[in-house]
């Protein structure tokens, strides 16, 4: 048990044998446990039945033997399940529901925490227990949840709902990918019926946040593709807000930007140039950069290569071109001289030819070449064509790059695609390699320059303020949900079990909580399972233990349905929404009394004020500091203080400091 990633199994251990699943199923209905009813307590008592069971106390813990592969040496990884019961949590409100959106859910009794742990978290975990020599199954696991950077972790409420706190792929220096963690993670919450998971998107490769990267180029974050989408924001940030900046990032054309940024950088336009070429479909928006970019870093191996055209020579096949690539050369050397004639002015297609002829008499020749060089390296030169939005006209510039070559380049050279038939012709030789790792950097670069680089930068169309504006926003928005399918099936309230001998029934409560000023709560449905014969006493006293068990504030709840209470269930057939009907579309709804209220130390304090200048009117995690006057509380990124500042040890907001009346024998 002290080593997490293990290369041999032992066959026997103290407590017992232990079983080895397969990670790739595990989760799965049947893998190991058949989770196929409504209920998450059931399903996720039938799983644990199949763990090792590690200790007992305040909290009990399991764990379970996950094998990643056996071929070409056995690798296993341990996950651990930890049950944390209300009295061993140091809130009893739970901040991750809060910052989600669920800030109105009832209090749960229990929490069921998932953990892989890291060789680093295990390492720690053990040196807090006594020693390296300690052995976890002797010990609680409670101090293993409280420790940061596991393979995975993620935990659930005892009603269903949870949240996945963190995910650690190779790039962590786990044995997994984050796919295969995230596989994982989804499964069980698939099998178990979890009802909603929400997450805090703090993912992130080489400096990068997936959630702006991903966001741009699909559209949506990197947990996206696990069905995971906008729950809340930050910093004032709703979805409409979230949306609109996607959007607005994802249409920027990049002709525009990549005029635009000439003035800024030259360096940037040379690399669209490069990505251009390599593509075999034309890149219009930046969201069509940044997706071929991810594709193109996916499709090459790590010690892999593509062809780069960045320094390719002209090279045409003879039997496919009148020209010979002496004549090719000689109109490419003219068509430069002309431009650079002009000082790097922008010129139209039709100039660039007219002065061209004068040197070369054969026009085929010149619109052959003219269309060649668009947004090539020639020499120490980059030949940039973009069309002109008013004119609507195709013009040519000429940038010397020569400081950004190396010296070995500084030979004529070119970047060239010739479509002759339906067919590109191009000559390689060892320099035009481009590798998976040149891909990253040059994906870091555009993320570094283009979505982040806009601080100061006030362009004659403030293209790059509006992109760092819109990016912002979605780098904001980091609170994210999947539902699960099966929360949205309204329609069955019932479901025959064990071959028509029980019933399913969903069930729900209602309350009005006399602390909350009278307002009515009311949980989610549970599916309380009795005897087809049961009556409605047995079904309400069913629906007591059931409630009791998951929810901290219906401790005492006592459910007093207000119907004869000795009518069997299969037999109630009453009408509108006071009863049960037993075809499927309506369910029960109990109204009940609590004969003792359980309330936290939160709710009995006053609530916090929150009036941001950004919007924001509840506490989202992010750092805020409190006005000394008015006690409003707001964002210290909004009020000026910088991330790595501390907070003031006296504040006043805005609109106190205005209204703030001198002292006259102040000095």
């Amino acid at each position: 048990m002290s080593n997490l990633i293990r290369t041999d199994l032992p066959k026997k251990r103290k407590r017992g044998e232990s079983r080895v699943f397969r990670l790739k199923t595990f989760g799965e209905t049947g893998h190991p446990a058949e989770m196929n009813q409504f209920s998450f307590r059931d399903n996720l008592g039938k799983l644990l039945e199949f763990g090792h069971f590690e200790s007992s106390g305040l909290m009990g813990s399991w764990s379970f033997q996950l094998e990643v592969h056996r071929h070409p040496n056995p690798l296993y990884v341990l996950l651990f399940v930890v049950e944390e019961p209300i009295e061993a949590s140091l809130n009893l409100r739970c901040n991750h529901c809060q910052y989600v959106g669920w800030r109105n859910h009832m209090i749960c009794n229990k929490k069921y925490h998932f953990v892989i742990p890291s060789k680093e978290t295990m390492a720690a975990f053990l040196k807090l227990e006594g020693g390296i020599c300690a052995s976890p199954e002797k010990e609680s696991l409670s101090h293993l949840v409280e420790l940061q950077g596991h393979v995975l972790h993620g935990f659930f409420h005892s009603n269903g709902f949870g949240h996945l706190l963190s995910i650690n792929g190779i790039e962590s220096g786990s044995d997994l990918t984050g796919h295969q963690v995230m596989e994982l993670w989804d499964r069980l919450c698939s099998g178990l019926k979890a009802r909603k998971i929400g997450l805090n998107d703090a993912s992130h490769t080489k400096g990068m946040e997936l959630r702006l990267l991903h966001g741009v180029a699909k559209g949506e974050p990197w947990f996206g593709r696990w069905g995971y989408r906008f729950g809340s924001g930050t910093y004032g940030v709703t979805q409409k807000i979230y949306e609109k900046a996607l959007e607005s990032v994802r249409n920027v054309p990049l002709w525009l930007l990549n005029n635009h940024l000439t003035s800024l950088n030259r360096e940037t336009p040379i690399l669209l140039s490069r990505y251009q070429t390599l593509s075999t479909e034309p890149l219009i928006t930046l969201s069509d950069l940044f997706m071929f970019m991810l594709h193109l870093h996916s499709r090459l191996p790590r010690d892999s290569y593509m062809n780069n055209s960045r320094n390719q020579i002209i090279s045409i096949d003879s039997t496919n071109c009148r020209w010979s690539q002496k004549r090719i050369q000689m109109a490419i050397k003219v068509v430069i001289e002309s431009l650079k004639r002009v000082e790097c002015r922008w010129i139209s297609r039709q100039e660039v030819r007219d002065a061209a002829r004068n040197y070369i008499g054969d026009t085929g020749l010149l619109d052959f070449v003219l269309k060649s060089l668009g947004n090539q390296v020639v020499g120490n030169y980059l030949v940039r064509r973009s069309l002109n939005p008013v004119k609507k006209v195709l013009e040519y510039c000429l940038e010397d790059i020569s400081n950004l070559l190396p010296s070995s380049n500084h030979e004529l050279t070119t970047l060239q695609n010739q479509y002759q038939m339906g067919k590109t012709t191009t000559a390689t030789n060892g320099h035009n390699k481009i590798t998976r790792g040149q891909v990253m950097k040059d994906m870091v670069y555009f993320y570094r320059h283009i979505l982040m680089d806009y601080k100061g930068v006030l362009g004659p169309i403030g293209i790059l303020n509006q992109i760092g504006m819109a990016s912002r926003a979605i780098l904001d928005a980091k609170y994210f949900i999947k539902e699960y399918h099966y929360m949205r099936d309204t329609s069955m309230k019932t479901i025959q079990l064990d071959g028509g001998g029980k019933l399913g029934i969903f069930c729900t409560i209602a309350w009005k909580s006399h602390h909350h000023n009278n307002d009515i709560k009311m949980p989610p449905q549970e599916c309380i399972v009795v005897s087809k014969s049961a009556t409605m006493s047995e079904l309400c006293r069913e629906a007591e233990r059931v409630f009791r068990e998951i929810y901290w504030e219906l401790r005492d709840v006592v459910v007093d349905n207000q119907r004869e209470m000795t009518t069997r269930v299969d037999e109630m057939a009453l009408n509108g929404n006071k009863g049960l009907v037993l075809d499927g579309n309506v369910g029960v709804m109990m109204n009940i009394e609590v004969m003792k209220y359980y309330d936290d130390e939160d709710s009995k304090k006053k609530d916090k004020r929150i009036e941001c200048e950004c919007g924001a009117k509840e506490d989202d995690g992010e750092r805020m500091v409190c006005c000394d006057i008015c006690e409003v509380w707001q964002h210290t990124r909004c009020v000026g203080v910088q991330h790595n500042e501390e907070v003031p040890r006296i504040f006043l907001c805005q609109s106190c400091d205005q209204h703030l009346i001198p002292l006259s024998f102040l000095p």
